[in-house]
């Protein structure tokens, strides 16, 4: 996995030489088939993001989610103050949409460094607070991170409890997101922000009729994945069965069928531009790594000595600073948090009293909490949206930094017992 990724990331192909490697030790190395090894690719994972991908692809596209952020931003421009809490508020209802935890960045971005400018706000602390506010749709269980999850889960020993595990997740998640907010909202001081510029914010133009029917194939998700979720939760037992036969990416599927058909953005643009394709081949080549070290014992050896050697008290804090760590360097939701998630049910072997629905929550949220590192997706994305050199260059150390407080902040909480109370 080291090499892999060491030589993936000089030669810019971690997703090739991951199944290089996979292929190499597992048939030559373990005495593994070939078609054991090529069924460890992840099609339903792959599938997924691509599906999500493709729809919000048309929303990026025409602008619809830069449109309706401009015109939620404009409400509240009398109350600069409440500006970062908006920003918090809109990267969440992003994410939660079922939109790439990343997607806040790349739309609201350029936005808030404007506006922190206009503000007399630090730039770090728009920044944060976009991050931080993509926690709490990161882990929504229809989301990317959480179908990711979700394939690992139901190939282990809680397939019967996804669903509760996945929920468990979301809310830990948003509580994290919550008290992260608001030490950050205290520590830069935001009550303290003032409109240096009244000319700055403008009223902006109505939306066109071409991101008024992306916005509603967007509600249209969103009512599809939550309500039927949400009632049939409550009982609702048609509501439920319907639940069970509406899959995010065929979903999104149909959606973005429809929006090209409407012609809401250029389709071949769309799959070109905003399908990440190297992300979804580098996905692909280290979940079929990871699945040969299962098979050679590699992940039950790890998780086993992990139980029987931490005390039970502090491994789910553990595994939140694991998850953190790892995720600086690497893509937390499609390549940490799966690879740590395959150790639990081997942790759970010898370490007694341990709460695994606290446990895979801890992997999740240490995993979201490092994505402001400038070397994961959402510190990067936050530098390449940053066209200001002198900005740009006094934020890289801040965003490191700021990556570490996280990952602690979200170890104390896991430590004091908080992410298995849901």
């Amino acid at each position: 996995m080291v090499l892999s990724i060491y030589f993936g990331n000089k030669f810019d192909a971690i997703g090739l030489i991951s199944m290089s490697f996979a292929y190499l030790i597992g048939v030559f190395g373990l005495g593994l088939k070939t078609s054991v090894v090529v069924g460890m690719f992840p099609a339903k994972i792959l599938f997924t993001i691509i599906g999500i991908c493709w729809l919000f692809g048309y929303a990026n596209e025409n602008g619809t989610l830069r449109q309706i952020t401009l015109i939620l931003v404009y409400r509240f421009r009398r109350f600069p103050s409440i500006l970062p809490w908006v920003f918090f508020l809109i990267a969440g209802v992003i994410c939660m949409t079922g939109a790439s935890p990343y997607a806040p960045n790349a739309v609201l971005m350029p936005i808030i460094i404007s506006i922190c400018l206009a503000t007399n706000m630090n730039p770090l602390f728009g920044s944060l607070m976009v991050n931080i506010g993509s926690y709490i749709g990161a882990q929504v269980p229809w989301g990317q991170g959480a179908n990711i999850q979700r394939g690992v889960l139901e190939a282990g020993i809680h397939a019967g409890e996804v669903d509760s595990i996945l929920w468990n997740g979301f809310f830990t998640c948003a509580l994290f997101a919550l008290v992260s907010g608001i030490l950050t909202f205290l520590l830069f001081r935001g009550w303290k922000a003032r409109v240096t510029d009244t000319n700055f914010i403008t009223r902006p133009e109505p939306m066109t009729p071409v991101q008024k029917k992306t916005f509603a194939l967007i509600l249209v998700l969103v009512v599809l994945m939550v309500v039927p979720s949400l009632l049939g939760n409550l009982g609702l037992s048609a509501l439920a069965a319907l639940s069970r036969k509406l899959d995010i990416s065929l979903v999104c599927i149909v959606l973005a069928t429809v929006a090209a058909l409407l012609k809401l953005a250029d389709a071949k643009t769309v799959v070109t531009r905003h399908i990440p394709w190297n992300t979804l081949m580098m996905l692909a080549g280290v979940s079929m790594l990871v699945g040969v070290a299962s098979e050679g014992g590699a992940v039950d050896l790890i998780g086993s000595w992990i139980g029987g050697n931490v005390p039970t008290a502090i491994i789910v804090p553990m595994f939140v600073l694991l998850s953190g760590f790892m995720s600086v360097f690497s893509a937390g939701s499609s390549v940490v948090v799966p690879t740590l998630f395959v150790l639990v049910p081997s942790v759970l072997t010898t370490a007694v009293g341990v709460n695994y629905h606290a446990l895979y929550a801890g992997i999740a949220i240490g995993a979201n909490a490092s994505a402001v590192s400038p070397f994961s997706g959402g510190g990067s994305l936050t530098l390449a949206n940053i066209k200001q050199d002198d900005i740009r260059e006094k934020m890289f150390l801040p965003l490191i930094l700021s990556a570490a407080a996280l990952v602690l902040v979200a170890a104390v909480l896991g430590a004091v017992g908080l992410y298995g109370l849901v």
